[in-house]
């Protein structure tokens, strides 16, 4: 879902993982021509320092927005495009996979936010306005760097060259546990051996690890709808009431799980009972992704620190591990089907796992602040 912001309001709508799916000015600029009313009809003659007004129940394939014969003057689209330019109007694309050719920025190994030059995105400012917010996200973040960015955009139907993220160990585990899921291992092997690189690795590695049974039940439940495409590597089946469910935009990661002692998870939940879920719940009164998936009465109890029904708040790694009551920890998921079925997925993980011991496990947990966004 795209979304137009401020450069001033990164720190406020995003999170230091989002800022890889910054997309450039020119991406920016025909999906805000889609989203965005840009006439100056509803703007006036400029944006004063705002935003257009955001289009309701629009889909990316309705007509976009035309630019004015040059002739006449069109000022709000002019700004619009101007201000993209220079980084002070920021289109961030929320629930798709990272795109080499629409996305600039991504994170290195390090944590740190690498800027690729692209076409439209020339300007100086531009590259310095959107890494002076993303240290500002990560201070806000108390230090906390997110992962690497996931970069899977070449060519799926050859071999790929030496060098090729798309080759990466993670890509092969990942085509690993669609094998298992599908009763076709060797077939998934065929494509992680097309792929070359550390894919096969990373498959065989997953493969040797599922002799224990949480890992056959994790791996089990993991596909990806399409094998040959990268961009769909993020999905996940999960099941409800007897029937599979397909989660898109998440996260799936090796964990190594430690169950917590039971004293101090308890002094954790009840942090979170009490302040952290109420104060998480009021933060997301406002943000955009909220105001495109409730209604008035549910905004306004989300501004109230409650929860809207049919709705819980979710710990992305639990408080029965590692996890922590820190915001980028949490999510607001519906109940049914998606957090029931992640949570009893996540369940068959651990259920044989003793307290204070650990093992490695396929993690999944969903990405944003809100799922499903816009439903």
């Amino acid at each position: 879902m795209f979304y137009l912001y401020r450069s001033r309001d990164l720190t406020r709508y995003l999170s230091p993982g989002d800022f890889q799916y910054i997309l450039t000015p020119a991406q920016s600029l025909k999906e805000a021509c889609i989203h965005y009313d840009l006439s100056s009809n509803t703007n006036g003659w400029s944006l004063q320092f705002g935003v257009p007004p955001r289009k309701s129940c629009v889909s990316s394939y309705a007509q976009p927005y035309r630019h004015n014969s040059r002739s006449y003057a069109d000022p709000i689209y002019d700004e619009v495009e101007r201000e993209l330019q220079i980084g002070w109007l920021v289109g961030v694309e929320h629930g798709k996979c990272w795109n080499g050719f629409r996305n600039p920025f991504h994170i290195d190994d390090d944590g740190e936010l690498v800027f690729s030059p692209t076409p439209s995105s020339w300007h100086s400012w531009f590259e310095d306005e959107i890494k002076s917010a993303y240290r500002n996200a990560i201070a806000d973040h108390h230090g906390q760097k997110p992962a690497p960015t996931q970069r899977v955009h070449h060519d799926y139907y050859e071999p790929a060259p030496a060098g090729r993220t798309l080759n990466s160990a993670n890509v092969g585990r990942l085509l690993a546990a669609g094998g298992v899921y599908n009763g076709n291992i060797e077939g998934f092997r065929q494509t992680a051996e097309q792929l070359g690189g550390d894919a096969v690795k990373g498959y065989d590695d997953v493969l040797n690890q599922t002799t224990s049974g949480m890992m056959v039940a994790a791996a089990s439940l993991l596909i990806t709808r399409n094998p040959m495409a990268a961009e769909e590597l993020t999905s996940y089946l999960g099941k409800y009431k007897k029937a599979h469910v397909l989660l898109d935009d998440m996260n799936v990661s090796e964990l190594n799980y430690v169950r917590r002692n039971r004293a101090e998870y308890a002094v954790l939940r009840g942090e979170f009972n009490s302040t952290v879920r109420p104060n998480f719940l009021k933060s997301l009164s406002a943000h955009p992704d909220a105001v495109s998936t409730f209604d008035s009465s549910d905004l306004l109890r989300l501004a109230d620190g409650k929860v809207p029904s049919g709705w819980q708040v979710h710990h992305k790694i639990p408080l029965d591990d590692s996890g922590t009551n820190a915001v980028d920890n949490l999510i607001l998921m519906q109940k049914s089907p998606y957090h029931s079925s992640l949570s009893k997925t996540q369940a068959i993980i651990t259920k044989e796992l003793p307290y204070n011991a650990s093992t490695n496990v396929l993690w999944p947990s969903p990405n944003g602040v809100i799922y499903p966004v816009g439903k």
